[in-house]
């Protein structure tokens, strides 16, 4: 094939571009409308013990969700505005990168590409400077036994005591359907590494379980249309305290007794509502109507 013929004709860019496709990533609302939107989310969530952690985790998971980069980097200059020390800002930053991280279970890979490259560029290099570059989610062979048993461990956790039954009627869908989503999902990304594998704090961040299912109720509220998988996340998250509030080296969650109860679930889905409207005007890009179609 020539490299003429790999070129894209006007027309394919045209419709590739076109209005009812809605291509281009959700603008952010000004910054006294952003500003006032973090600050009514951290401090609901401040009233009631929980720390910076939880509702940037929820803000972040709910802004990649609706692919909004800006809005995302607008939050980060929120959390970080009363902060001198880089270190301080890096660890901002790694919470929101591990939660921009593990959104690729709910809302896939590509806006968590567009909104951590977003935030990425947004940091200054003192910042990055204190942020690992080491992965800790690389299989090999000595670690693929204990990828697969955390697998299980969060399956069981958040879907006991239908958690065989789910995975029985995901095979039936297509027998790589459980394989994928426990081995690539559930084990490989949504369960925290080994502390052993992680570097320490600021330079990577461990968002833990509790965490994560604030981040799942998140995606899959702001994407809509998905009511049973956040009924699902919502037990996940008032069961995570059974289980001893989190996984090896996971120090405990500020007011997490408040967050993982109905009253903390509630102001999980009714925060992540207040961002869907005030970003994305109500209607989510997953699930709204599209644009009105343009001729071409």
């Amino acid at each position: 094939m020539s490299a003429a013929a790999t070129k894209l004709s006007p027309a394919l860019k045209a419709l590739i571009s076109a209005p009812h496709a809605r291509g281009a990533a959700l603008p952010a609302p000004s910054k006294s409308v952003s500003s006032a939107l973090f600050s009514r989310i951290s401090s609901d969530g401040q009233e009631h013990g929980l720390g910076l952690p939880s509702w940037l985790c929820l803000s972040t998971a709910s802004l990649v969700t609706i692919n909004s980069p800006a809005a995302l980097c607008d939050l980060y200059d929120f959390a970080t505005e009363k902060m001198t020390d880089s270190k301080d800002k890096a660890g901002v930053a790694a919470i929101m990168r591990e939660t921009g991280l593990k959104c690729i279970s709910f809302s896939g890979i590509p806006r968590t590409i567009n909104n951590l490259g977003a935030l990425r560029a947004r940091l200054g290099d003192d910042v990055i400077a204190h942020l690992s570059t080491q992965a800790t989610r690389r299989p090999t062979p000595a670690n693929i036994e204990s990828i697969s048993s955390r697998a299980h461990t969060l399956w069981n956790a958040i879907y006991d005591p239908h958690s065989a039954k789910l995975l029985a009627k995901l095979s039936d869908s297509h027998p790589d359907l459980p394989v994928h989503i426990l081995n690539s999902h559930y084990g490989a990304l949504l369960s925290d590494p080994s502390i052993s594998e992680v570097p320490p704090f600021p330079s990577h961040a461990k968002i833990g379980r509790v965490l994560t299912s604030v981040v799942a109720m998140s995606c899959l509220r702001a994407q809509q249309g998905v009511g049973p998988q956040v009924t699902s996340h919502v037990f996940g998250l008032k069961k995570s305290l059974l289980e001893g509030g989190g996984a090896e080296g996971e120090a405990r969650l500020d007011g997490q007794e408040w967050l993982t109860s109905d009253e903390g679930a509630q102001w999980v889905l009714r925060s992540v509502d207040d961002i869907v409207e005030t970003v994305a005007g109500g209607v989510s890009s997953f699930a709204g109507p599209p644009a009105a179609k343009a001729k071409l």
